[in-house]
């Protein structure tokens, strides 16, 4: 079995599930190994392949492009910082979250009851 570029396994992982019946492993590596080759970092792939997929339209979803084409696109070079971003606000908005239990508001006729139940007893 082939050994795979460094990360290319987690790029095809994260294609995989949105990949036309025509995509397939050996049309991707060779155009990731190229970009590879000319000095392209693997997680700004990965990253604008994020991006692209959270943002893919569910009606776009049967016309996806193959994964060659998107990397040749050079589009995930401008994707890769919007996933970034988005994955910093994400982290931001995770650590300021504060869990607050407000009491539930009683309707006047619980609160009646309630009473008639405390003068009963």
């Amino acid at each position: 079995m082939r050994e795979e570029p460094t990360g290319f396994s987690e790029l095809w992982k994260l294609w995989l599930p949105y990949a036309r019946k025509t995509d397939g492993r050996g049309k991707a590596r060779p155009t990731y190994i190229k970009w590879l080759e000319l000095g392209a970092d693997p997680q700004d792939m990965i990253d604008g392949a994020q991006w692209f997929l959270r943002t893919l339209l569910d009606k776009d979803k049967p016309y996806i492009n193959l994964l060659s084409v998107y990397l040749n696109s050079e589009r995930w070079m401008d994707e890769c910082e919007h996933e970034r971003e988005f994955q910093k606000r994400q982290s931001e908005t995770q650590t300021n979250v504060v869990n607050i239990n407000r009491p539930q508001p009683r309707s006047k006729w619980a609160m009646e009851y309630e009473a008639r139940k405390q003068a009963a007893e």
